[in-house]
């Protein structure tokens, strides 16, 4: 008996594991075929199928402030297409009810009922540039939070980060109180919005995100299912009055993207979009594949409005001594903001400086010029799965810096040290080093901004080599002040 069971253990064990692998398919094939695009205008995000405890039909759930103050909204599924009007919205949770005008048998998920599961790979949902195909990305939910507790770097400047969400006739939405999933993996961007998270064929939340900066960093969280039976049994309908989020400016403040194969642009701007399309790929030390993406394009005025004062205090105090130049003057300078997807960094570089990648024999890095050439801006990343090896990677590059001449010292106050904190451990240090000849006049300039952020590390360096120069060229010097606050404000994204 023995030995006839042994004989079948193989070929049982392989039935059981194609019998898995064919359930985990089914699974994931039943929640891509639910995804949907919806093109809004000029922005673009996500959408899911539900129907909800009636299980109505052609129905779409997306995110409000992908839709809000919108025009026209086209839904895309598999090379199909169909206008769709705001039937419901619940304003808390920036949910919004899509329902299609003309029928394209979308089938649709239900809602996961119970605790999601932390810790574990689920998915969330993307479908590349001019492609119908629907991609599954794995990301991992730490905990339910409340907004305004989203993160320890923000969580004592709830007016500042209530500033920041979306705005209609006063009232900011989603609400504070509203509570939302936190992410694990850093690999969310603006432009997933809407995209619904899944597990098991069963919709666990809808990734969502800050409609603005959050002090000059991007943030994300998830909307949990739950919500979704509230927009449901709660939603109210669209005022026509709604303004899109982010006011006049819209999509530049809005947490979604916009595509080149978005329907509704003109050729015009779908050529303008295809410009940022393409990622800056480039190797960590540990070879480690990165992307940096290119998220938006904005005034630098409207980054200024999304930090907190004592930030805006900090950006003003760097032009005490100037003369020629004004925080003013610096405010339509166009600034691009990009994002690191495997760990979730933002790097800030004003628009007219392009960002290339290169490598020495210790370290892969981005960096940049000033147009007149005088001001370099480099931009280090090395992703660690520890606080430990963060600090190593810090120390290493500290290192690295002095054999070049740069001592990279702190003072006390220009720490920031997070690093205990169980669920969002961070750290950062802020070193300038000024060089002056004997009489006390400047020769050189340089800055350093450090962080580690759950163990990944990045450094921002800004050096000026010759003073002199930018101190007879008002632009160059104007591009110095805008490299030294994008220094200050590359960072990591909040989850």
């Amino acid at each position: 008996m023995y030995q006839l069971l042994s004989r079948h253990l193989p070929s049982l064990s392989l039935s059981i594991l194609m019998a898995c692998l064919f359930l985990c398919g089914t699974d994931l094939s039943a929640q891509k075929n639910s995804v949907v695009q919806v093109h809004a205008d000029k922005s673009s995000g996500y959408g899911v199928a539900c129907g909800g405890p009636q299980n109505l039909p052609d129905r779409i759930v997306t995110a409000l402030h992908v839709v809000a103050g919108k025009q026209t909204i086209l839904v895309t599924w598999q090379g199909k297409s169909a206008y769709a009007t705001v039937e419901k919205i619940y304003k808390a949770s920036d949910l919004a009810l899509l329902k299609l005008q003309t029928s394209l048998g979308i089938p649709a998920l239900a809602l996961y009922s119970g605790e999601p599961p932390w810790d574990t790979n689920i998915n969330f949902w993307e479908i590349p540039i001019n492609t119908t195909a629907v991609t599954a990305k794995t990301t991992v939910l730490e905990e339910r939070t409340n907004l305004s507790k989203i993160s320890p770097r923000v969580a004592n400047n709830s007016v500042g980060l209530s500033k920041s969400l979306c705005s209609d006739g006063g009232q900011y939405y989603p609400g504070m109180t509203t509570e939302v999933i936190n992410f694990k993996e850093p690999n969310i961007r603006k432009a997933h919005s809407g995209s619904p998270l899944t597990y098991g064929d069963k919709i666990l939340g809808l990734v969502d995100g800050g409609a603005k900066l959050i002090d000059g960093k991007a943030c994300v969280w998830a909307i949990p299912a739950a919500d979704f039976t509230k927009l449901f049994t709660q939603g109210t309908p669209i005022s026509p009055a709604m303004q899109p989020c982010g006011g006049t400016t819209g999509n530049s403040y809005m947490y979604s993207g916009t595509r080149s194969d978005n329907p509704l642009l003109t050729p015009e701007e779908a050529d303008q979009a295809a410009q940022f399309e393409s990622p800056i790929d480039m190797s960590a030390t540990d070879g480690s594949r990165m992307s940096l993406y290119h998220d938006y394009r904005m005034p630098f005025t409207e980054v200024y409005e999304t930090l907190f004062p004592e930030e805006q205090q900090n950006m003003e105090g760097l032009l005490e001594n100037e003369e020629e130049i004004s925080l003013v003057d610096m405010f339509e300078s166009p600034i691009d903001l990009y994002v690191e997807e495997l760990t979730g960094i933002t790097v800030m570089v004003p628009a007219q400086c392009h960002l290339s990648a290169a490598t020495d024999d210790a370290w892969t890095y981005l960096s940049t010029t000033s147009p007149g050439g005088n001001i370099t801006m480099s931009v280090f990343i090395s992703p660690n799965d520890s606080m430990e090896e963060g600090i190593g990677a810090m120390e290493a590059f500290k290192s690295f810096m002095a054999e070049n001449g740069q001592a990279l010292i702190a003072e006390p106050d220009d720490i920031d040290d997070f690093s205990d904190d169980p669920d969002n451990p961070y750290y950062s240090e802020y070193v300038e080093n000024i060089y002056a000849d004997a009489n006390g006049v400047v020769q050189g300039e340089f800055f350093a901004d450090l962080m580690i952020n759950d163990g990944d590390f990045l450094a921002v360096t800004v050096s000026i080599a010759d003073w002199d120069e930018i101190d007879h060229n008002p632009e160059e010097r104007m591009y110095l002040y805008l490299m030294e606050i994008c220094a200050l404000l590359s960072d990591f994204a909040i989850y």
